[in-house]
């Protein structure tokens, strides 16, 4: 099948505690996905949001507070109603990870076979998906590269990656969107609490999905919002 008879995909990534103290034992690591024509679209949905609330820097978990309700609440509406827009993320408690034993001591190459296992079960045949993360610095130049190679190995034949790189989430209004819902997630995975907006959001984001609260584990075909508790090392 040609790129152009393909269902293309955008899919947006972030992280959330993955160098955070360690009192909080659970990252997460998410994705944002939507029909790639349709890009533009969400985007600008989302700045007319930011326009009616008057919202203009960049949005996320840290900066949820009382506020700005409206303008979060808003957004999970967004969220919630677009049939077009769906969530990943893994959660791992990062204490088990045993990166001496099978990452060869290198905890760098352990995050991003996380990333791997939570992207490849997720992308489906027939799909050719631009996968975009969140950009930081990493010691060794290749991992984004890496990360999409390895993917692209794995599911030739069925899903299609054209492009996996990083970008400025202050310039992509849709990663900022993963790091709230991200957010959420860690949060109550966490057993946070003191800031009773966070937990009122954690408490209507789950809603929204149709489950009883974040900390839980989804199926895997769940397609709107997908938690995968990844116990592997």
């Amino acid at each position: 099948m040609t790129s152009s008879r393909l269902c293309h995909i955008n899919i947006y990534c972030d992280e959330s505690r993955h160098t955070s103290d360690r009192t909080d034992p659970f990252m997460v690591i998410g994705a944002l996905a939507c029909l790639r024509n349709r890009k533009e679209e969400l985007t600008r949905q989302i700045n007319r949001l930011r326009m009616q609330h008057n919202v203009w820097r960049e949005f996320g978990w840290k900066t949820l507070s009382p506020s700005r309700h409206d303008f979060y609440w808003a957004l999970l509406d967004f969220f919630r109603n677009d049939r077009d827009l769906s969530f990943r993320c893994l959660v791992v408690d990062r204490n088990i990870l045993d990166h001496a034993q099978f990452n060869q001591g290198d905890d760098e190459l352990g995050f991003y076979k996380l990333y791997y296992q939570m992207l490849v079960h997720w992308l489906k045949p027939a799909c050719a998906y631009h996968i975009y993360l969140d950009w930081q610095q990493n010691r060794t130049q290749r991992r984004f590269m890496d990360l999409r190679d390895i993917l692209r190995r794995r599911l030739t034949g069925k899903a299609k990656i054209e492009c996996l790189e990083p970008v400025s989430s202050k310039h992509t209004p849709m990663i900022q969107l993963t790091d709230l819902l991200i957010g959420a997630v860690g949060y109550a995975w966490n057993d946070r609490r003191g800031s009773p907006i966070k937990e009122a959001f954690c408490i209507a984001l789950a809603e929204a999905a149709g489950l009883q609260t974040l900390k839980i584990t989804t199926a895997l075909g769940a397609g709107k919002f997908n938690i995968f508790h990844f116990t592997g090392r």
